[in-house]
């Protein structure tokens, strides 16, 4: 009996030190890290001197990040006028060094020198006085990367205004495509993602005031086409309603969404949509939607898993940001808020389309705040999160990790829209370059997996923006370079 009851205990302390503990545990550096001053505007992150550390740009300032130990405000020698607002940062040019559009005030292109210095580039005004989200991707398979930006409106007159796209003209951006008069809707945040695995890059766009949402279907030859009703993502229309605008639409009642995002949320490779719908309460309104994507077999439409997930109602949801906090492998969202009421919230992804609200448990105390956006700023293999003009460090991620940063060819060397899958024995994690989510914030260009309880070397597959697909060995718990040839 004694030798039976050992062996249960050794069995149990096994299974105990084989597992990954799960903590989730955030720790507020925003004073110790130099950003007391940062404030509560949106925010892209990005490595804009190549140096390895995600730099952060936000209100229209640029904050060096050194060695992940603190920032430096450098706009004031940057040669870039603060501009508030959302913005998207990439190489647009095709030099090797990223550079900033600014949305708002008609945009402004900034390029880059790759040490802090800007000059002014080439951009096609945008007509539209308000812009509150755009995103970049190439649209048109040439090798260099477009904006989609998506326009609202002047909130007192009810006056929309149509999202519009900018070709990327070698470095110049131009105006290429405007919205349709009956697509005139309210659009808040727009984020790409080639859904569908035909090699062109999709928008999808967050339209606000119970509108539905577009999904930009793109077909190549500049014709893209507003399929979001066919793909099951639009939103549920469920009354008629006539709205005031350049013209009077109708539209199927749908939710209020101010920001959403692409995530493979059941590591089936196939991207999923998570719509942040802001909503009040009559529950003709839609709430936060989850929405899996049923890839080949299904035609990629999108199936509504939310009724599983278990998120709580909160009035003023507005921006989403996706990334695997406890590096367990599996995808968890953080969903800020715009009410004093309400608080952000942090979603683990427990599996199967359930999240747990880990709020209390992460010490993430925000209200108030449109920015959301995650990096691994110090670089110690756990994702980081900035928030409500605050600088989230994570430290209680347990299972292991791998980063990834890519180098396209030129023109595209940020390799904005490649997909990285790794595989670690029978498991696959899929990510994207992106250059936009949520509601005008960037995540870092950087990829970032969670591992789970995997050690020693992965499978790492790369699908470059232009199609090529190229294979690579990378070990646990590394960051990893890899350069298209």
């Amino acid at each position: 009996m004694k030798i039976l009851n050992l062996l249960i205990s050794v069995s149990i302390l096994f299974v105990m030190c084989s597992c990954v503990a799960r903590q989730v545990e955030f720790r507020d550096v925003t004073q110790e890290v130099g950003l007391a001053k940062l404030g509560n505007r949106k925010a892209a992150w990005a490595d804009l001197n190549n140096d390895g550390w995600p730099d952060l740009i936000s209100d229209g300032k640029i904050w060096r990040n050194f060695n992940g130990g603190n920032f430096i405000d450098v706009t004031a020698a940057s040669g870039i006028a603060p501009v508030t607002g959302a913005c998207v940062v990439a190489d647009f040019n095709g030099d090797g060094r990223k550079d900033i559009y600014f949305v708002a005030k008609g945009g402004t292109l900034y390029l880059g020198n790759g040490d802090f210095k800007f000059i002014k580039g080439r951009a096609a005004k945008n007509a539209a006085p308000v812009s509150r989200g755009a995103c970049a991707a190439d649209l048109d398979n040439d090798g260099y990367v477009d904006i989609y930006v998506a326009n609202y409106e002047i909130w007192k007159q009810q006056l929309g205004f149509a999202d519009i796209i900018l070709r990327n003209d070698k470095g110049s951006l131009v105006r290429q495509w405007e919205a349709p008069d009956e697509k005139i809707l309210r659009g808040r945040g727009v984020t790409a993602c080639d859904f569908n695995n035909d090699g062109r890059m999709d928008i999808y766009v967050s339209n606000y005031r119970l509108m539905p949402n577009f999904l930009w279907v793109n077909a190549g030859g500049w014709k893209i086409e507003d399929k979001a009703r066919e793909y099951g993502c639009a939103g549920t229309e469920r009354r008629d309603i006539v709205f005031k605008n350049c013209k009077k639409i109708p539209y199927g009642c749908s939710g209020h969404t101010i920001g959403s995002l692409w995530a493979d949320f059941n590591n089936d490779t196939y991207f999923d949509l998570f719509v942040g719908n802001f909503s009040h309460p009559p529950l003709w309104q839609d709430r936060p939607m989850l929405l899996r994507n049923s890839g080949p077999r299904g035609k990629y439409r999108f199936i509504d898993e939310s009724s599983k997930a278990g998120l709580p109602w909160q009035e003023s949801y507005c921006s989403p940001a996706a990334a695997d906090v406890d590096n367990d492998g599996l995808v968890d969202i953080f969903f800020s808020t715009v009410y004093p009421r309400d608080t952000g919230r942090l979603f683990r992804n427990e599996g199967a389309w359930k999240f747990k609200d880990l709020t209390l448990e992460s010490a993430i105390r925000e209200r108030l705040s449109y920015q959301n956006a995650f990096a691994d700023f110090d670089n110690d293999g756990r994702i980081d999160l900035l928030t409500g003009g605050r600088l989230y460090r994570n430290i209680g991620a347990a299972g292991n990790w791998l980063e990834i940063t890519l180098q396209g060819k030129a023109p595209n060397t940020s390799a904005v829209g490649a997909r990285v899958i790794v595989e670690c024995g029978d498991e696959k994690y899929v990510r994207q370059v992106e250059a936009g989510t949520g509601e005008g914030n960037q995540n870092d260009l950087r990829l970032h997996f969670g591992i789970g309880r995997h050690r020693g070397p992965v499978n790492v597959k790369v699908i470059w923006p232009d199609g090529k697909i190229t294979n690579h060995v990378a070990e646990a718990n590394t960051a990893a370079a890899i350069k298209q040839k």
